[in-house]
């Protein structure tokens, strides 16, 4: 799921998976498209691990200019779908 330089152990992985399914009501009201700052916002994981994971296309994106761009699908396939 994650490339070894995003530094998220198993353990970390398994945090995050279990703060983000009780966040899943949370996970309807986030837009359609995101940018970095919402992922920060969303996920409990550090600012560097989210653009270590947009950068390695862990977490598939598009840029625009400087800016990365993630849709709400590309999210959830990052998260192994475990949000409806």
């Amino acid at each position: 799921m994650l490339p070894p330089e995003t530094n998220l152990t198993q353990k970390r992985l398994e945090i995050l998976m279990a703060n983000v399914v009780t966040s899943a009501l949370h996970f309807a009201e986030l837009p359609d498209v995101l940018t970095p700052q919402d992922l920060i916002k969303y996920l409990p994981i550090g600012r560097d691990s989210i653009y270590a994971a947009l950068k390695s296309q862990a977490i598939r994106n598009v840029r625009l200019g400087q800016t990365f761009i993630v849709t709400k699908a590309a999210l959830r396939e990052f998260l192994g779908g475990a949000v409806e």
